[in-house]
């Protein structure tokens, strides 16, 4: 049975963009069974300007390789095969799978069974079948022949587990035509000239030492120190000028703080295993809240002390896979310009506003034209909401003419598919700090809070 996609009409380039990343991903996996008949298949999303497909081959993989798989690619593109669409018991499925040998598969669907499902989705393309969700294109003839290109290989964990076996994953790129492609890519060669792994090395600012200190633990060195501090200073200032209190909290503390704040149950996963000491339990701090809470909390306090605002550049642990690492941006520890403000109902808006002009004048500094902003609400399933208390949404409409109501996810940073019934505001804030008039811009995104840090 076809697909029953959305017509041309209906669908956003951009959601057309990401249906062709998908499709493409499936491709690559049927172009790597014509040349690994014995490949074991793991996932194939697509991701941000492109896709990937995680792989058990019977070999390494090379660079040359690449440009192999990528003229298989084509010749199934050519062929013109229809992406064809079955829903079909989960029993089915599994013997289906597991005779043919794709034990990755199999335990996907045992996942699901045991979330209750009692039908999977499949999608044939050519001779290749997988376990996906879709959408999918018609046919693979839709798919840009010249709008795409294979552009590395890593290795990843099974679902970015260290102790599953770990796959090859071929990483792609995708685009509407063969002029956007060629835009991408000289991007990408800009941007591996300015990476800063490359740079941290040549210019002697970190290292990181993973055989004997550890996996995503930075060491700062002396050129590298001196801009880190530079840039702790200007924080500290600035930070002071708005009426920001520096205080230093242990980067130990009892277990039960984060278990009293809800953080345990919720990131326990991103968390250092607990260690005992004098019988009680502690872990390497994860987060500053409930120690801001507690310098908050150690005297009475009057509503005549608000707002009360706290600041700390504070280091925190936390706990990535082996496979998350990577250099500066996914890493075991970090240093946060974190803050804490304490006030009244009736100021909630006015501290919120300093906030985001704040954020505006600080990333100004660093030259940051665009970029996005995450703000938490309470639960949705309680009374009273932050949204409500706060009254922001008057303030916010002055600010863009741009204001969209979705559905968010419970996941963070919620994706754009909606997966529960919070409401997600996402909205383009039009920046005005500038003198020559060209404004940076920012989304603001408030979100439901399960699983937002």
């Amino acid at each position: 049975m076809k697909q029953a996609p959305k017509s041309s009409s209906a669908l956003s380039a951009q959601e057309r963009l990401e249906i062709i990343r998908h499709s493409a991903a499936h491709v690559l996996a049927g172009a790597v069974l014509e040349m690994f008949p014995e490949a074991k298949f793991g996932i194939g999303p697509a991701i941000e300007n492109g896709f990937y497909y995680d792989f058990e081959l019977p070999r390494t993989l090379i660079p040359e390789d690449l440009e192999i798989i990528e003229e298989k690619m084509k010749k199934i593109i050519q062929a013109n095969f229809p992406f064809e669409k079955r829903v079909v018991p989960i029993q089915e499925a599994l013997e289906k799978f597991q005779k043919a040998n794709q034990p990755y598969k199999v335990e996907l669907i045992k996942d699901l069974e045991k979330e209750g499902k009692t039908r999977v989705i499949l999608y044939k393309s050519g001779p290749f079948i997988d376990l996906c969700s879709g959408p999918h294109l018609e046919s693979t003839g839709e798919i840009p022949a010249e709008g795409f290109k294979l552009t590395k290989i890593s290795g990843a964990y099974w679902k970015g587990k260290e102790n599953n076996p770990q796959l090859q994953r071929i990483y792609g790129v995708a685009f509407e035509n063969k002029k956007n492609l060629k835009k991408h890519l000289r991007l990408l060669e800009e941007a591996q000239k300015r990476d800063h792994r490359k740079l941290g090395k040549e210019l002697e600012l970190f290292t990181i030492p993973s055989k004997s200190v550890g996996p995503g633990l930075v060491i700062w060195l002396p050129k590298g120190a001196v801009i880190r501090s530079e840039i702790e200073k200007l924080i500290k200032k600035e930070q002071t000028l708005r009426g920001y209190q520096y205080i230093y909290t242990p980067h130990i503390g009892k277990k039960d703080l984060w278990v009293k704040s809800g953080h345990w149950d919720l990131y326990s996963d991103k968390m250092y295993a607990p260690m005992k000491i004098d019988e009680n339990e502690y872990l390497v701090k994860p987060m500053n809240c409930p120690m801001h809470i507690e310098v908050y909390r150690h005297k009475k306090r009057s509503y005549r002390d608000l707002p009360f605002r706290l600041a700390e550049v504070a280091t925190v642990y936390r706990y990535e896979q082996p496979g998350e690492l990577s250099g500066l941006a996914r890493v075991r520890y970090i240093t946060q310009d974190d803050a804490h403000i304490f006030c009244r109902q009736d100021q909630v808006v006015e501290e919120f506003v300093q906030v985001v002009e704040y954020i505006e004048f600080l990333y100004g500094i660093f030259g940051f034209k665009e970029y996005e902003m995450w703000l938490t609400l309470r639960d949705p399933q309680k009374k009273t909401s932050i949204w409500e208390m706060m009254k922001l949404g008057n303030w916010l409409k002055k600010q863009s003419p741009r204001l969209s109501k979705r559905k968010a996810t419970n996941t963070f940073p919620p994706k754009e598919k909606p997966s529960s019934t919070a409401l997600l505001w996402m909205l383009w804030l039009k920046t005005t700090w500038e003198e020559n008039g060209s404004a940076p811009l920012f989304r603001l995104i408030l979100c439901s809070p399960k699983n937002s840090i």
